[in-house]
């Protein structure tokens, strides 16, 4: 991470400071869509450390692709119009196909429906 950006995240977050402070992901194009926080990784400013490893991890095969949108904001458009369309052709589990996870890195029990003579559902 830049160490001047460092600084000034924890002058904006400090440990035990006010949890309702916002920062920008990105400091230099806050309010437009394009792909200077590509950029701002490239510069060590990124604000979450998973999205800096995508360029800070030596060898990392993101590297490329970080340079790629970095430097070229059409390349980053088409990428990104692809992956919405890919991420609109999911066909997500609905009613009983699927589940919403209690948490979500484990599998939630399974449960036994029953249903009394009454019509009234329970679960076991």
């Amino acid at each position: 991470l830049n160490p001047t950006y460092l600084v000034e995240l924890r002058r904006l977050c400090p440990q035990n400071g006010n949890g309702t402070v916002l920062v920008n992901f990105d400091v230099v194009t806050p309010d437009a869509f394009d792909s200077q926080y590509y950029t701002n990784l490239r510069n060590g400013k990124g604000l979450i450390q998973s999205d800096q490893e995508l360029f800070s991890t030596p060898g990392a095969d993101t590297i490329p692709l970080v340079n790629q949108y970095s430097s070229d904001m059409s390349v980053f458009f088409r990428a990104f119009i692809d992956a919405m369309i890919r991420m609109g052709n999911l066909r997500p589990l609905t009613g009983t196909q699927g589940e919403i996870r209690q948490n979500c890195r484990v599998v939630n029990p399974r449960i036994r429906v029953v249903e009394n003579d009454d019509g009234v559902v329970s679960s076991i």
